[in-house]
């Protein structure tokens, strides 16, 4: 198989990226599944707030907010909940959307098929190879030849990259938890805001998530427990409620998960596009969710430089 423009990760990166190339003008995309880094999108994404000390960051995630609120009032099947985030100390309510990061992702993947973008499903994807004047890239099922390959697998480009990857090693990553908690989600807790208070050196969290079983109460956490196993989920839910969290949050206590929702993500959430060689590219962007929108329409220009200077 062959195309011109090989996006590899379909998460919401990859999605967006190829999306932005059919939006362009671009021939011959194909969108390759078969995600190397963990699908952390699919658990846990999906909270967007563009209330950040950045303009440049804010301006991003804003971006994405805005496209998800337009493609919903077109009719697109997202799942989206206006839900703001009040933080306690600050006594600061700030607005918010929390998405269905996979609608999100579905969606995408539709409008770039609208515009003939192509899927390849070739498994885990190993490496990216030269052949021919452009790159091969290998996967456990088949392999697939590009003018232009496109990194988008998040922790996972690393390790196709191989020797080309970032001088310095891989970019440091960190695991993620969500907690999805046993208590009842009545009319009365329906329409609560995202709680965030200080807890010690870190922070705690608490909101309403839909989930497949209905809506949830979910608790996640930031620089509280250290959790340095990357394979799977921890439940230290107990620990963390006596950390102080039960202080801040009284009606937690003696609550227990019902499962643990888990990713690893980039330490680093800076958007980046980089040229590891002609016509290789990978897209690193912690907190895809978020910023998928505009760091999609970067590389796809990105791409289209490219293929102009090999033209």
């Amino acid at each position: 198989m062959s195309c011109t423009v090989a996006v590899v990760g379909a998460g919401p990166i990859g999605a967006a990226t190829a999306y932005g190339l059919t939006r362009l003008g671009v021939p011959g995309v194909t969108l390759v599944g078969g995600e190397a880094g963990h699908p952390a999108y699919r658990s846990s994404g999906g909270s967007v707030c563009w209330h950040r000390d950045d303009p440049a960051k804010a301006a991003m995630i804003r971006a994405t907010a805005d496209f998800v609120r337009d493609r919903v009032a077109a009719g697109a099947p997202i799942g989206v909940r206006e839900t703001p985030y009040l933080f306690l100390d600050a006594g600061v309510l700030v607005p918010a959307l929390n998405i269905a990061a996979a609608d999100l992702v579905a969606d995408l993947a539709g409008l770039a098929a609208a515009g003939g973008a192509e899927r390849a499903d070739l498994g885990t994807v190993r490496r990216v190879e030269p052949a021919g004047g452009g790159h091969r890239v290998v996967g456990d099922a088949g392999t697939l030849d590009a003018e232009v390959v496109v990194l988008a697998l998040g922790t996972g480009n690393p390790a196709v990259l191989g020797e080309r990857a970032l001088p310095g090693g891989p970019a440091p990553v960190e695991k993620r938890q969500l907690f999805v908690l046993d208590l009842p989600v009545g009319p009365e807790r329906a329409g609560l805001p995202h709680l965030v208070a200080a807890v010690g050196a870190g922070w705690a969290y608490v909101f309403v998530k839909q989930t497949p079983d209905g809506l949830r109460l979910l608790l996640g956490q930031e620089d509280l427990i250290e959790d340095a196993d990357l394979t799977g989920p921890v439940d230290h839910l107990a620990e963390l409620l006596d950390a102080g969290v039960a202080d801040r949050f009284p009606f937690l206590r003696g609550a227990a998960a019902e499962r643990v929702l888990w990713g690893v993500d980039h330490v680093d959430k800076h958007p980046s596009v980089v040229a590891h060689a002609r016509g290789l590219l990978s897209v690193h962007c912690g907190s895809a969710v978020r910023s998928c929108v505009p760091i999609g329409q970067r590389a796809a220009a990105a791409v289209t430089a490219t293929l102009g200077g090999a033209r």
